[in-house]
């Protein structure tokens, strides 16, 4: 018996009804958007309640500054620098005076940068502030802290670490994205799995078994969402695996340009900031990746597509991720294998800070990172730009897609070659 083939959801008549229906909700959400910016520049220095996501002391023009990173309540982002002997204020409420006269309306969309004083700091941390400051308690190296920080409630990282990690290759597992959802929602599912099934043989069989579980899990998703507070990578991937399931559920075709670019149009519709957000594109970038290697080799066993796929998406994104960090190192390329071990590593992290034993890998992690080097490479921004355009070609054409891992190569060549 064959089996049925999955369809594409749209046609191009009804593509196109589709595509303006998103460009008028984007219409309404700048719109809504744009009311807010005006409600802010009603004063040329309007004092606002604001969340403190992100506070260090860095060097502004050869003088100490503390450079903080703010979160208005309509949603804004804003830097400000201030006195390098500001006490830590992350994950508190702050009564702020910002000079906003100079922002115009696509700073305000970016995130801007403005000066600002503090009038009043309010005592109540927020959920991810306190959930930090708990796995923080486990750890004793400043480095463990801001690793288990960003691998668990995605706290910025320094200046300093975030740079040496990205030179080791690490930031895509290391800075939560839908790659840590995947494996959340694998654990929540096979934990709930076997109590869902008790209750449903006993009290309702006739429901169905893995939409209800998929809903439970998507819940338990939202949640961590909303906690983290709704962090680009992360509002990415839980689209996708909402919009994923939707298109699954009525036999739509999910691995396809098609599903990436509904899911993408639906979000930039409704939150137009995710245009500015670089975490952002590189989550859709990685997916568009996955989508690729999918299409041409669906048909190899789970175990090799589950090898392969981690250095295909190494290759792809390597070109896009150097011509615009431009750090590598020798640690960069064993990040392959490193991603191997993550997805045994991240569930036993995450039990082992629910007991006394959080720090157990501490001094292991130290030694790699002390191990790890930071090199400039030099790769040119069209190199990233056309690895963007053959991977949108690749979903129609595989010598697109043979070209892609060439230049892949060719790329990690090149950076290998640049620090040897």
């Amino acid at each position: 018996m064959s089996k049925l083939e999955r369809v594409d959801l749209f046609d191009f008549k009804s593509g196109s009804l589709f595509v303006l229906f998103l460009l008028f909700i984007f219409s309404l959400s700048l719109s809504y958007e744009y009311y807010q910016f005006k409600k802010l520049k009603t004063f040329d220095d309007p004092l606002v309640r604001a969340e403190v996501i992100d506070q260090e002391v860095r060097l502004i023009g050869e003088i100490p500054k503390t450079s903080m990173k703010l979160r208005l309540e309509n949603g804004a982002t804003v830097r400000c620098a201030m006195s390098p002997y500001l006490r830590d204020l992350r994950g508190r409420n702050v009564s702020i005076e910002l000079q906003v006269a100079k922002v115009t309306f696509l700073d305000y969309l970016k995130g801007f940068r403005t000066r600002g004083v503090i009038m009043e700091v309010y005592p109540q941390l927020s959920l991810k502030e306190q959930w930090y400051r708990r796995i923080a308690l486990a750890h004793d190296d400043p480095w463990m802290k801001e690793l288990y920080g960003a691998l668990f409630v995605a706290t910025p990282m320094s200046q300093e670490f975030q740079t040496l990690v990205g030179a080791m290759g690490l930031s895509h597992i290391l800075s939560i994205s839908g790659y840590h959802y995947g494996i959340i929602s694998l654990i929540a599912y096979f934990l709930l799995r076997r109590p869902y099934r008790w209750l449903q043989n006993r009290y309702f069989p006739y429901r169905h078994g893995n939409r209800d579980l998929f809903f439970i899990v998507l819940g338990i998703l939202f949640l961590y969402l909303w906690a983290l507070e709704f962090i680009p990578p992360m509002v990415r991937a839980f689209g996708m695996i909402a919009v994923g399931y939707w298109l699954y559920d009525r036999g739509i075709k999910i691995v396809s340009l098609q599903t990436l670019l509904i899911t993408v149009g639906v979000l930039l519709a409704f939150f137009p900031k995710l245009l500015f957000s670089l975490g952002f594109w590189f989550s859709t970038f990685g997916v568009l990746s996955i989508f690729i290697f999918v299409r041409y080799y669906e048909h190899w066993k789970p175990w090799q597509i589950f090898l392969a796929l981690h250095i295909w998406c190494y290759l792809v994104l390597l070109p896009i991720s150097l011509s615009i960090f431009g750090t590598f190192g020798w640690w960069h390329i064993g990040s392959i294998l490193l991603a191997l071990v993550f997805n045994l590593y991240y569930p036993a992290v995450l039990a082992l800070h629910l007991t006394p034993w959080g720090n157990l890998f501490d001094p292991y992690l130290v030694g790699m990172f002390e191990a790890g080097a930071v090199n400039k490479v030099t790769v040119p921004i069209g190199i990233g730009i056309g690895s963007i355009v053959l991977a949108l070609i690749a979903m129609r054409r595989k010598e697109a897609f043979w070209a892609l891992g060439a230049l892949g190569l060719t790329t990690l060549g090149s950076a290998v070659y640049q620090i040897a």
